[in-house]
């Protein structure tokens, strides 16, 4: 990883596992497979100062009731800073290549006024923690790409059936 340039900082994630088994309490329990764990530093491609490519990440099958799924990268220390937010992921896929979004996937805004990810980059002399959640959605959300963050995040709340973070 490159050292942090002049006006940024270290990018460290720090993540937990926050399953659910479903609203009926049967099925299995996702696991998320994101490339960076806790406390470990972030390879530079995936931040500002390097290609600010969304990283590949994977996860097992959602419970029975599944009908998408949706992925969010949040900054646990500037949580209203959108980083990563997609939705309605073919209920068939088990993951997402580096730098791919399936062309049907709902990709909201983020905080750099793009649709799409835009990756870690605190300031100089600062340390951020990331967490990736990949939900089980019963449902396809009701909104298209380049829409409000926060207005996919409540529509991704109100589908979700299980979620998983990575560990």
């Amino acid at each position: 990883m490159k050292p942090p340039t002049d006006g940024q900082g270290e990018s460290i994630a720090i993540v937990t596992t926050t399953s659910d088994p479903g609203a009926d309490g049967e099925g299995s329990v996702m696991t998320v497979t994101a490339p960076w764990k806790s406390g470990s530093a972030i390879d530079a491609r995936f931040t500002c100062d390097g290609d600010n490519l969304s990283p590949a990440i994977s996860w097992t099958n959602g419970p029975a009731g599944t009908s998408a799924y949706a992925v969010i990268l949040t900054d646990l220390d500037a949580p209203d800073f959108a980083h990563w937010t997609v939705a309605n992921i073919d209920v068939s896929a088990t993951g997402l290549a580096e730098g791919n979004v399936p062309d049907l996937a709902a990709v909201a805004m983020n905080s750099d006024a793009k649709p799409g990810y835009t990756g870690p980059c605190p300031t100089k002399g600062s340390t951020h923690n990331y967490l990736f959640e990949v939900d089980a959605l019963d449902s396809h959300v009701k909104l298209s790409s380049g829409g409000d963050p926060d207005s996919m995040l409540q529509a991704i709340g109100d589908a979700t059936i299980q979620s998983a973070s990575n560990s």
